[in-house]
């Protein structure tokens, strides 16, 4: 059993407190946070004066337990995980303000959850038939303001997916679900711009607003292939290395029609992890990074980076960052962004020696370019050893990479008048896309 369950927020101030059984001093979460700052202790699980601190990190809140006892670290860090979805689930957002405005929701959900410092259930839906408090809205424009939707028969905005689940009941009068296939990309590439490493791990998040409990059939590529399963691949096959589900699908039907049929929990949860360990064509590499670093003087160098988007016009790159170090022995840096650059900036850290180029949009099939002077201190023919790699980060909305797709998601349910709505869309992010120079 736990002794304390505490919700700090990320400047240490308490926002939920729970003493289950009056073993530990009400200092403890001062202790943790005193620790967390001098960097004394860097694992989520430690002991200081017999006890014991358990902690998980969730959008910068902590979710922390302590206790006296030898409770299993991976029960309550599991335990403790569930706490943060099913918080996410019932007030929409989880930040510090939403769970602030939502105090006594949050109270209400612990006292349901823990009993005494003893779990009791941290089901989303099992949890509904107990919890009576209304989330209150949030008004933080960045995540949790809730729009008024259109009644439109294709789109709707990603930001829905954040609505508490009391709120959707009531407000929309429809059962919903969201499924998304996110990829998350890590690649290196040499000086060249060919590929070194490549490696995709993905998966396929679905939330869940269905009343009842319908059975629901999701198809996927009908050519599929994953390894060991004993299918051979070949040309136009979408091949995947491992893939691992969740406890409530049913694969009585994967291996021959690739349908995965379960019965979804309420609430957000992970349907299937998949990892691509290889490229597998050349396709598959949504931006390509080439450098061409040279001497203008003895004592001056140019760097030159050109970024090819390979995939089609009509997807587009979000948040693109490229950032680069010049030699920490460098004097000045000097960037210029190619003529009619729309959209984009460039900033530079002079204590890092970091260049950071942001590109807001950057349309498939196009090029952008920048070029960055700097000046050393003495002739040094040790430049390009002196910096470091070219990194990036982007998100690609309405692409994956690993061609993964759901071909179709049907409900089955008796009732005809029962007719939900269905949210797919797909995602393509870098996990980690470094390019030597």
């Amino acid at each position: 059993m736990i002794s304390q369950l505490f919700i700090l927020a990320p400047n240490g101030h308490t926002i939920v407190h729970k003493d289950y059984r009056g073993e530990v001093s009400k200092e403890a979460s001062e202790t943790f946070l005193r620790k967390i700052v001098e960097k004394t202790e860097t694992s989520p699980i430690f002991t200081v004066d017999g006890v014991n601190y358990i902690c998980v990190r969730k959008n910068g809140l902590f979710f922390l337990a302590t206790s006296v006892y030898n409770v299993s670290p991976a029960f309550v860090i599991e335990l403790l995980t569930q706490l943060t979805k099913v918080c996410k689930d019932y007030i929409g957002v989880l930040s510090e303000e939403s769970l602030r405005k939502n105090f006594t929701l949050v109270y209400e959900l612990v006292d349901e959850i823990l009993d005494f410092g003893y779990a009791q259930c941290a089901s989303t839906a099992e949890l509904q038939a107990f919890v009576f408090n209304e989330p209150a809205a949030v008004s933080n424009p960045a995540q949790g303001r809730l729009p008024s939707f259109k009644s439109t028969p294709k789109t709707m905005s990603s930001k829905a997916v954040h609505k508490p689940i009391s709120l959707r009941d009531a407000g929309s009068g429809k059962n919903e679900i969201f499924v998304d296939v996110i990829d998350r990309i890590s690649a290196t590439f040499n000086a060249n711009g060919q590929v070194r490493t490549f490696s995709i791990d993905g998966s396929i998040q679905m939330k869940s607003y269905l009343s009842g409990s319908p059975e629901l059939h999701l198809a996927l590529n009908d050519e599929l292939v994953i390894q060991g399963m004993g299918r051979s691949s070949g040309y136009g096959m979408i091949e995947l290395d491992n893939v691992n589900f969740h406890e409530c699908v049913q694969l009585d039907k994967f291996e021959q029609e690739k349908m995965l049929v379960l019965e979804p929990p309420h609430g957000e949860f992970v349907l299937m992890n998949f990892h691509v360990g290889s490229l597998r064509h050349e396709g598959q590499i949504p931006f390509r990074i080439s450098p061409t670093l040279s001497p203008i003087s003895d004592y001056k160098q140019e760097l030159r980076l050109q970024v090819h988007a390979e995939f089609a016009d009509k997807f587009h790159g979000a948040n693109v960052k490229v950032q680069f170090t010049v030699p920490k022995s460098s004097s000045g840096c000097s960037v210029e962004l190619a003529p009619q650059a729309k959209g984009q900036t460039w900033e530079f850290d002079d204590g890092s020696k970091t260049v950071t180029w942001l590109i807001r949009k950057f349309v498939g099939g196009t090029v952008q370019h920048i070029s960055c002077k700097f000046v050393t201190q003495g002739a040094n023919d040790n430049v390009r050893k002196e910096m470091g790699p070219i990194s990036m980060s982007f998100e690609i909305p309405m692409y994956n990479v690993s061609q993964l797709q759901v071909q179709h998601l049907k409900i089955v349910e008796r009732n005809k008048s029962y007719n939900p709505h269905r949210w797919v869309r797909c995602l393509t992010h870098a996990e980690s896309y470094v390019c030597r120079v």
